[in-house]
């Protein structure tokens, strides 16, 4: 393999490990970069996920980024997507996870302190957050009936942290693929693929 192409294949990859305000201002950048540089629109574009999680604004982000570019994002698990990371893995057009992969989701959680006015704007904020992305995990894995169908699932948990290896995943709906080397074989014989209905 030249230079040339070797740099390419360095530049195409973009991974996540972190979810914060420098993770999400990079993962924009690459990834608009890709699309910039793609083929065409119809190429797909793949993120890697090895991540505990963190902030929901950067999730919030870098979502945001993956529906605004007009190429298909291909998500890929490689070893854990907990928390955002899962999120973000669930939101792929083509979603991908290694057979030793590990998958965790849960409920948004808020720590707030200050008087009672605040206490409470927080919480009604933690609430809509929570709200907000379990709409949208519920959507991204064809949950039936939705929003209040999760919530459910996550009462028979007793609100913890449900976690899963990568059948379990798949069963969800969080992963549709299970085995890297698939990307592959969908990348090379890609004709037009449509991005995921908003």
């Amino acid at each position: 393999m030249s230079d040339n192409e070797q740099n390419r294949d360095k530049r195409e990859e973009v991974w996540v490990h972190t979810f914060d305000e420098e993770a999400a201002h990079k993962f924009r950048e690459h990834l608009i970069r890709q699309a910039r540089e793609a083929p065409s629109p119809n190429h797909p574009l793949i993120v890697y996920i090895d991540s505990y999680g963190g902030s929901a604004d950067s999730l919030a982000a870098m979502i945001e980024t993956m529906d605004e570019i007009p190429n298909p994002v291909y998500t890929v698990c490689m070893g854990k997507a907990m928390s955002a990371g899962a999120f973000l893995l669930s939101h792929g057009d083509q979603r991908f996870c290694g057979q030793h992969s590990r998958i965790m989701i849960h409920e948004c959680a808020g720590f707030v302190c200050g008087n009672v006015n605040d206490i409470s704007n927080e919480t009604k904020e933690t609430q809509r957050i929570n709200k907000h992305f379990l709409t949208l995990l519920a959507k991204n894995c064809k949950v039936r009936g939705g929003y209040g169908a999760l919530r459910k699932i996550f009462r028979v948990h007793e609100g913890r942290e449900i976690y899963m290896d990568a059948q379990a995943a798949k069963r969800f709906g969080i992963v549709d693929y299970i085995g890297v080397p698939v990307i592959e074989i969908a990348l090379m014989y890609v004709t037009s693929t449509h991005k995921r209905q908003q």
